[in-house]
């Protein structure tokens, strides 16, 4: 014969198994565990209400296609999003489909710089070496590369990571 307390056990870890079967709710350990589709479901209402880092993961799932179709201009669209809201991955992701001209966008090398170094400048390394890559090319002058980073202070959260010159010759 079962005590009171021996049932409420019984019956605690029934539930506990039972709603351990479910789906996950949390997008990023969806994403992680390889349950795209359900990370997709998760990161959209997110990504729909602003959260930059939904955004950036939109990007990212469309761009891949994984637990959707492969589609480059959604992926366009939501790092591009996360990118302007400052965050950093989605900024050397946008920064990437401008470089390599991924969604019918023209390559162009300034507007890369200029979202690479935002991202560089808030500690993404992949963002610090592409910046390398387009100022050793030698398509873009020292000048354009200061217009670049001028322009992506915009887009630096941290006012202290913001490039300033002290150049007085800059011509806009």
């Amino acid at each position: 014969m079962m005590t009171k307390t021996s049932l409420v056990l019984l019956f605690l870890m029934t539930t506990l198994q039972i709603t351990g079967c479910g789906k996950e709710t949390d997008p990023k350990i969806a994403f992680e565990s390889g349950d795209y589709e359900t990370a997709l479901n998760l990161w959209i209402p997110l990504a729909e209400k602003g959260n930059p880092e939904a955004q950036n993961y939109l990007g990212i799932l469309y761009y891949l296609g994984l637990g959707t179709d492969k589609d480059y201009k959604q992926a366009l669209e939501w790092y591009e999003r996360a990118a302007r809201a400052g965050h950093p991955d989605a900024q050397r992701n946008y920064g990437d489909m401008i470089n390599f001209g991924r969604a019918g966008l023209k390559k162009d090398n300034k507007e890369a710089y200029k979202w690479y170094f935002a991202a560089a400048q808030q500690g993404n390394e992949k963002a610090t070496r592409q910046i390398e890559v387009i100022a050793a090319s030698g398509n873009l002058s020292p000048n354009q590369q200061m217009h670049a980073k001028i322009a992506a202070n915009e887009f630096i959260m941290d006012e202290k990571k913001r490039f300033t010159s002290h150049d007085t010759y800059i011509d806009r």
